[in-house]
Order: structure tokens, then sequence, then C-alpha cells
């Protein structure tokens, strides 16, 4: 069975660009390449997405994308993300909150909806039977905690890479750099060899831009991708009711979720589930 998978980084509001990119995975295991990351707002990566289905005739399709797909909460934060939110602070980073409130992004008219419509909404992980489009929402920081992928510290957790341009007060290229490094080889191992040294050629530049991040964002929900399509165990935090995140999985980081649970009265057991 062949399998397409995305990564979109979408840019959460209308009008901007984020990025997708996109490789089969066949039936034999093995990976092929659809496209290199390029710029893409939420029209161009639903056509380019049905594009693809159309040329390659895939069984199903895994989109993974970093935006929340389930907001029911008219202001503050989704439950989700109060429990991610304590780790990655902890790794001395931030996370936006989402609300319907922000109605450019979750208002009634907002393009995230429109998007998951088309592919029939947002997809219940819990679910086994095999489905034709899944639409899983993921968080590249929450990835990148999960895989390990972070800079030594005087916290003994490490911190998040900085590695957004437009945050130039603490941009590190030396970061850019580290993460860059870390998704090509993953990309590559898979045998998405021309994915991987692009990554590598863009972590070459001195002054990447917003548009590279995106792009590489794209990729590290393609990694999340990869892993839900071979199977591998992954977590799933939150519920289908107000909201959900899919990363690896990481034993250490489950352990740090269900102590963050607990601490805010929520059973652990329904929260922060091991699906693959």
């Amino acid at each position: 069975m062949t399998t397409l998978l995305v990564g979109f980084d979408s840019a959460w509001t209308p009008g901007k660009r984020g990025a997708i990119t996109a490789a089969l995975r066949r039936g034999d295991g093995s990976f092929q390449e659809v496209v290199i990351p390029q710029a893409a707002d939420f029209p161009q990566a639903q056509a380019a997405i049905l594009g693809w289905q159309a040329q390659h005739r895939p069984q199903s399709t895994i989109i993974l994308i970093d935006q929340p797909t389930i907001v029911a909460n008219g202001s503050g934060q989704r439950p989700v993300e109060n429990v991610v939110s304590a780790s990655v602070s902890r790794r001395r980073g931030g996370m936006q909150p989402a609300n319907t409130a922000r109605a450019e992004m979750f208002g009634h008219e907002a393009p995230i909806w429109r998007f998951l419509g088309h592919f029939g909404g947002a997809a219940n992980p819990l679910v086994t039977a095999p489905q034709t489009v899944s639409v899983l929402e993921t968080y590249p920081v929450l990835a990148l905690i999960a895989l390990g992928w972070l800079r030594e510290d005087a916290r003994p957790s490490g911190r998040l890479p900085k590695y957004n341009p437009e945050r130039k007060k603490t941009f590190s290229i030396q970061d850019w750099r580290y993460v860059c490094h870390a998704a090509a080889v993953f990309l590559s191992a898979v045998g998405l060899a021309e994915t991987g040294a692009w990554i590598e050629e863009i972590g070459l530049k001195d002054k990447p831009n917003k548009s590279d991040q995106d792009r590489l964002d794209a990729c590290l929900c393609l990694l999340v991708a990869i892993h839900v399509a071979e199977g591998r165990n992954c977590l799933m935090v939150g519920d289908v009711e107000s909201g959900y995140i899919m990363a690896p999985h990481c034993p250490n980081l489950r352990t740090e979720l269900n102590g963050r649970c607990i601490a805010s009265g929520k059973d652990p057991s329904l929260w922060v589930r091991v699906v693959g």
C-alpha cells in the first residue's frame, strides 16, 4: 500500500505563506521523494496535495500540520497547551495559545477550517481502522524535545534550539545548523536523500530567512508523519474534544507530561497516550 505523507507548516492566518513538503511510503516500506519543501499558503497547500494524490494514486494520505486543528475554547489556552507548555517553558521556549477569539486564525472564517473540511476534518489518532486521509496536528517544538534535539544549558533538561531567524535577539546560527543537520541525517537515513541534501544546504546559510525556517519546519512535520506511517510509537497529548498534539514517543517526556497532568488535576491515562 502506498501512502502519501505531507508535512505542512501553515502560516495560521489568511494571506500568509508557510511551507509544505511530501514523500511517498511504498508498500515495501521504502520512501520516495515527491517534492522538496516549498512555500505555500492554505489554497496552494490544498491544491498541491490534491495534485499529488491525482498523480501518485496513494491508498491513503497522512498530513501532519503545525497548527491547532481542534479549537473549542473561546479564550486562553487549550487544555493540551496547558499540559505541553510546561515542558516547553522548562526548556526556555514559549507556546502560542489557540482560541476562537483569535478570529483570523481560529474564528469561523479562518482558513484552517476550510482546509480541514476538504480533507475530512481533524483525524482521530485513537481510531485504528484505515482512514483514506488523516490530518493530524503536530508541533515541531515538542518533536524536538521528544527526539532530544536540544542544546546544553544550565538547566538539566537542556534548552530548545533558537533557530527562528525572525527573532534576531535570540537567534543562534549554531542552533540553526544543529537542527538542520539533525533533520537532514534523519531524512537521509530513511531514503529521502534529496530532501536531506536540501536541508544540509540551507543549514550552511550565514543568514537564513523566515521562509527557510518555514520549510525546515515542514520537514519536521514530515518527520512526524514518517513516525506515524511506520507505526512507530508516538505520543498523543490531549484529546479529540478539546485538541491534541502528536509527537514521537519519548519515555522521559511522557513521564514529564504525566506529572504535569497530575499537578493540574488531569488523568494522565486520558491525556498522554502512546499510539502506534
